[in-house]
């Protein structure tokens, strides 16, 4: 399952995410692109401000009716956009610091899949992109930089922060202090799952990588690149001939760069597999550092047979699981997610009320450990969930909760720390708010 990350997002693309307007404010107002904020070399436009704050109040959900609301919301977003360009610039100082290209893509991908959930359908994304003159591709290079920071910061965060302690009788002053503030533990349940992706068979593989391999070869009998990327391109990536225009080795994957990377101009490459389906990539120019690339794509699904056999083995491990068999053991040998499967399937703790949308559904009522459930269709594809424990609404005890309250009062002080960190790396950094 992938984690969340806090974005920056800029330019044309925030309509593709966001496709809503936040408020008469907002909406009536001309925006005329300026420099807001100079920190240390790093110039934040005011389009960059705009944008942010379109963001923040649609993800928050916050209505802006007012000037001064607006006012208040682009100085709260401008306050931290500051904090982060801040971070930025000790995290580039520390060489100590580094993040493998593997990472970013990761990272990349995470992302790139939060987008698409917030879309009905994979296609309804393509087209949401399409619409505004991106492709997955081109998405995914627009987002690179933006990854790459936050992964700088938070990895330098983390290890400024990571030696930050309290004492029992920290926690005790800071449990005397706030125990009539400190929210309930909501009601929650601890769970594991089996993840099964709907994926293509062998012969569905076999069938499109045969095809790849059929036009390849009218390609290199003298058919045209483009009118063949036009017909039969998958995911809208046809739609321009395949152009990908002038690329550098960041921006794709790794395993389309590794080959389009060793062609001369004029080549035409081997039929490619990655995360997207099979490719076929002629390069058309070569300046500096970056190829003028097109590319064919045939796009990898599984069939409607497929989809019926994955469903039939998620049904028959359920029987398994509630006839005594190890999900343990179970989860580690046919679960397809990779950051739980090491786990024996636990996900963790989730508040009733903040439970995926997908599962909440399935969970209600749920209070009866080691039940199954399922099977659950996400995005990601079929899940067999499993209650490992059940909690009832209470409020937290010094005692009963020590560890809770004790990592509450680790965060309240860290976040003390943070406040004065802020104020010194305030106070060592040119910073010119020109609004």
């Amino acid at each position: 399952m992938v984690s969340s990350m806090k974005r920056m997002i800029c330019g044309p693309l925030f309509a593709v995410l966001v496709l809503v307007a936040v408020g008469t404010a907002t909406a009536q107002r001309d925006v005329v692109d300026k420099i807001a904020v100079v920190v240390g070399d790093r110039v934040i436009l005011s389009s960059e401000l705009t944008a942010q704050v379109q963001l923040y109040a649609f993800q928050g959900g916050r209505q802006v009716n007012t000037e001064d609301e607006l006012r208040e919301l682009e100085n709260e977003v401008l306050q931290q956009m500051i904090t982060e360009q801040l971070f930025l610039i000790e995290a580039r100082q520390d060489t100590s610091i580094t993040i493998r290209p593997e990472e970013i893509e990761q990272a990349l991908d995470e992302h790139i899949t939060r987008i698409a959930g917030n879309f009905d359908s994979e296609q309804a994304f393509l087209d949401a992109l399409a619409a505004e003159g991106l492709n997955v591709r081109e998405l995914r290079k627009k987002y690179r930089t933006d990854v790459e920071n936050q992964l700088l910061r938070q990895r330098f965060i983390q290890r400024k922060l990571y030696s930050v302690s309290v004492s029992r009788r920290e926690v005790e002053g800071f449990y005397e202090k706030f125990k009539d503030s400190i929210p309930a533990q909501p009601e929650g349940v601890k769970l594991a799952h089996i993840l099964k992706a709907f994926a293509p068979s062998p012969a569905v593989e076999d069938s499109i990588k045969n095809r790849a391999l059929e036009l390849r070869q009218m390609i290199l009998d003298g058919a045209d690149f483009a009118t063949l990327a036009v017909q039969y391109s998958s995911m809208g990536t046809g739609a321009n001939g395949g152009d990908l225009g002038y690329v550098s080795r960041d921006d794709v994957v790794p395993e389309f760069a590794r080959a389009a990377f060793n062609l001369s101009v004029g080549d035409i490459s081997g039929v490619i597999r990655t995360p997207f389906g099979y490719h076929v990539i002629k390069c058309e120019d070569k300046r500096g550092e970056q190829l003028k690339l097109r590319h064919l794509l045939l796009a990898v699904a599984p069939s409607s047979d497929d989809s019926a056999a994955t469903v039939a083995l998620v049904d028959s491990l359920i029987g398994v699981a509630r006839d005594g068999g190890d999900f343990a053991e179970m989860a580690k040998a046919y679960s397809e997610d990779n950051e739980t499967r090491a786990k024996e399937g636990e996900l963790g703790w989730y508040a009733i009320d903040q439970l995926p949308a997908e599962f909440a559904g399935a969970v209600a009522g749920w209070k009866t450990a080691g039940e199954y459930r399922g099977p659950i269709t996400s995005r990601f594809g079929l899940h067999i969930l499993k209650l490992l424990e059940y909690q009832e609404e209470k409020q937290l005890d010094l005692d009963a909760d020590y560890d809770r309250i004790k990592e509450m009062a680790r965060q309240d002080k860290t976040g003390k720390l943070v406040d004065e960190w802020i104020v010194e790396l305030k106070a060592r950094t040119y910073v010119d708010n020109r609004l």
